[in-house]
């Protein structure tokens, strides 16, 4: 997900049919082996907002995601402290800790092209234009990468955010980002061997996406799947045309990406709990409170049956009072996410809520030792 920047290549919002019947109550297992956790994203630009997301990842949650994207290129470059500002609202996103939990980090360089990082320095001439690939720009990031390490201490790090949407821009510039992440990843192992460290994709593009073109994107994920410890997915179930086949659209998954071995995370999920029409494109998010609580039946179910590190959900409260505030000044497509909270705009609890804690409040099984890392 991305508030602050371009839409989703593929986005895919449609009517669909609507599920007239409850969920299916299911028998909840004894114990889970996978962590549960939120970003600190905010329903408001208010320190009570701030204060109350991070409290929720608290109390609902064992493992906290700090996702940013964008690099303070010059800062990096000319070897400075990061601005003020940036250092406190950093500082500010690990209260979201839960006091056992852990720490999902992802970063990211951009998405075809360099991203300048919020409240930084702009991207310097040296770097200006030039590609992933170049032997500056992977120099520079791998110093990132390492100062994000010491000031984050991250227990899982993604060194790229939703990459295929790199290989949606072209050859060129996902040919480039592959060079990039090899490097990068390899410079980290040797002093940070035990880190799992990775690249996420979007499961929803690639449903999207049909003949060639999937192929070709699952390919390229395929490509730097060696240099990814974990099969790290973002999963929006309604940018897939509004789907309730949650269980045929994880099986398309592991149809392909079992081969690895290697065990999933959803680094980033939400489905939509309310109906949701864009003003100017017409578009509708068909979404319910029963279909999102489904959506979470199905994925957590899939988590304990299968081999996987952690989920996150990224919105805990629905952000109307944010996006009041930003829509004059922000593209449409940034409302898609605002309805997909466990809690909706008033702080009332959604029935997603009460499936997202029944699990939670299972006792965390330790994962088998030769699976990297334990819980």
């Amino acid at each position: 997900m991305r508030i602050l920047s371009p839409a989703p290549i593929g986005l895919m919002l449609v009517p669909c049919l609507v599920p007239t019947v409850a969920f299916a109550q299911t028998t909840a297992p004894a114990g889970r082996g996978f962590r549960m956790g939120f970003t600190g994203f905010p329903h408001d630009f208010t320190i009570e907002a701030v204060n109350e997301a991070r409290a929720f990842a608290r109390e609902h949650g064992d493992i906290i995601a700090h996702h940013i994207e964008g690099v303070p290129w010059a800062e990096v470059l000319a070897d400075k402290p990061f601005s003020a500002e940036l250092t406190r609202d950093w500082e500010g996103k690990k209260q979201g800790k839960a006091a056992k939990g852990k720490v999902y980090l992802a970063i990211s360089p951009g998405r075809g092209d360099l991203k300048e990082g919020e409240k930084s320095a702009a991207i310097p001439k040296e770097l200006k234009g030039k590609s992933y690939d170049d032997p500056q720009v992977k120099k520079v990031y791998l110093a990132y990468c390492r100062r994000m390490i010491e000031f984050f201490k991250p227990d899982y790090l993604a060194i790229g955010i939703e990459v295929n949407e790199i290989q949606s821009a072209g050859a060129a510039k996902w040919k480039a980002y592959a060079a990039l992440h090899r490097y990068v990843y390899q410079e980290l192992k040797k002093t940070h061997p035990d880190l799992p460290i990775f690249a996420s994709f979007t499961l929803h593009n690639i449903l999207n996406a049909s003949g060639s073109k999937r192929e070709a994107m699952v390919a390229a994920c395929e490509e730097i799947m060696p240099q990814c410890d974990l099969i790290a997915i973002s999963f929006y179930p309604f940018l897939h045309s509004g789907t309730t086949d949650i269980d045929g659209c994880l099986k398309r998954l592991t149809d392909r990406f079992d081969k690895f071995n290697k065990p999933y995370a959803f680094v980033e999920t939400g489905e939509a709990a309310e109906r949701l029409q864009f003003p100017t494109t017409k578009q509708v998010i068909s979404g319910t409170a029963v279909k999102q609580a489904a959506f979470y039946e199905s994925l957590l179910g899939f988590a304990h049956k299968h081999d996987t590190l952690f989920v996150i959900c990224f919105v805990s409260r629905d952000y109307d009072a944010l996006w009041e505030k930003i829509k004059a000044t922000s593209p449409e497509v940034f409302m898609a996410w605002r309805d997909c909270g466990l809690v909706d705009e008033a702080g009332k609890p959604r029935p997603a809520l009460a499936v997202w804690d029944r699990y939670f409040h299972m006792p965390l099984r330790r994962r088998c030792a030769n699976l990297l890392p334990r819980l």
